[in-house]
């Protein structure tokens, strides 16, 4: 779908490096709930809400902010989101209640949506051919790298400068990356992006069956990792014993175990995997290490060990469906829409996947109860892994595999 002969991978680095600290205001919230909730007087629901509203964001404009960017241009676009998630954050790191938080976070919120989705059109248009995939896999490492990062810093850094200074920290790395965006943007490379972009070029992005299947098998997983992450921590306190520390570093570690797997995904694509194989194949392997992850009668250890195994081997998926969203575009100048429908099948999963799983665990009494959610999410994605493989056999002539 590009059309170059090298690579610029400065442009490439800098767009993942968005992503990662797109991802960091993510994971800054999960270690900070305990000390928000009663400084500001927050509630549960609310502190929920403060939680989640990034991946409401996603979820609810995902495919708008898709046609935005296609239409406003990719560099500017990244730009704003960034400048927003700067504007948000630092404004946040002053709120004197929950709802002035909840606000700022809704800000944020926009930010990050407009920033995950202009910059894998920024690293296709800076992409030669050959290197595309590739390129992408290095992209889908940013949830859990920025996630794992705020997880594991966030511990030492709450004693040390408190929520509001790792609000602050946040803002200002944000706002300099926004600066540098700013500054080098007549030295981005990302030319190759700028095709005709028209509303019947829209409409046909929206009509394929790909990207829709690509979005839905994304939900899948992301229903299953996000569940899994979301719960390991109190799952470790309260079922195995472990300190709120330990539980913390646990899990920063299981979900960094993430990010190798995406860049291996990107690999085996570059070297000619099929996309739908390597789907299914994080499905399957989800399931099957998800069986132990709760199951009564495992070792505690086990537990850990299967969890890592659950999150490397899940790395496959992200980075295919990534990079699925140049081949199941029209033309270049569509690839902002179809990476706003995955974004936002993603972001479903993520909404979704988490109180699907508490409630199946409130409802039955016992953490092995999460096992049968996580079992039906990867099922119906091994399905549509296959849907996958149907259309890219008969509906794609060309561009990336």
């Amino acid at each position: 779908m590009t059309f170059r002969t090298q690579t610029h991978w400065p442009t490439v680095v800098l767009a993942v490096g968005a992503g990662i600290v797109a991802s960091m205001q993510v994971g800054k919230v999960a270690a900070a709930l305990p000390q928000i909730r009663p400084e500001l007087g927050v509630s549960l629901v609310v502190a929920g809400l403060i939680a989640s509203i990034f991946n409401a964001n996603s979820a609810a404009l995902g495919v708008a902010t898709g046609i935005v960017t296609d239409r406003a241009g990719h560099v500017r676009m990244i730009t704003a989101g960034l400048i927003l998630m700067a504007a948000g954050g630092l404004a946040g790191a002053f709120a004197a209640d929950g709802a002035v938080l909840l606000a700022c976070r809704f800000v944020e919120g926009l930010g990050f949506v407009a920033t995950v989705i202009a910059a894998p059109s920024i690293i296709a248009g800076a992409t030669a051919t050959g290197d595309l995939r590739l390129a992408l896999g290095l992209w889908s490492t940013y949830m859990p790298t920025g996630f794992a990062i705020m997880l594991v810093a966030s511990a030492p850094l709450l004693s040390l400068i408190g929520w509001r200074g790792i609000w602050i920290a946040n803002g200002l790395l944000t706002l300099v990356l926004a600066a540098f965006f700013v500054a080098f943007r007549q030295r981005l490379d990302v030319h190759a992006i700028a095709g005709q972009r028209s509303w019947a070029g829209m409409r046909r992005a929206l009509a394929l069956p790909g990207p829709w299947l690509l979005a839905a098998c994304f939900a899948t997983y992301t229903v299953q990792w996000f569940a899994v992450m979301a719960w390991l921590p109190t799952f470790l306190t309260e079922a195995l014993g472990y300190s709120a520390a330990a539980a913390v570093t646990i899990a920063g570690l299981v979900v960094f175990a993430n990010a190798p797997g995406n860049m291996f995904g990107g690999w085996l694509l570059h070297r000619g995997a099929p996309r739908w194989l390597l789907m299914a194949t994080a499905q399957a392997s989800m399931a099957i290490f998800g069986l132990g992850i709760f199951a009564a009668g495992v070792p505690d250890l086990a537990k850990i060990a299967l969890a890592i195994c659950f999150s490397l081997v899940a790395g496959l998926l992200p980075s295919s469906a990534l990079a699925g969203a140049p081949a199941h575009s029209p033309s270049p100048g569509e690839i902002g829409i179809v990476n706003g429908i995955i974004v936002q099948g993603s972001n479903l999963g993520v909404l979704v996947g988490p109180p699907l799983v508490a409630a199946s665990i409130a409802v039955h009494g016992d953490w092995q109860d999460a096992t049968p959610i996580l079992l039906a999410a990867a099922i119906a994605g091994i399905a549509i892994a296959f849907g996958i493989r149907w259309v890219e056999r008969h509906r794609l002539t060309g561009g990336a595999q």
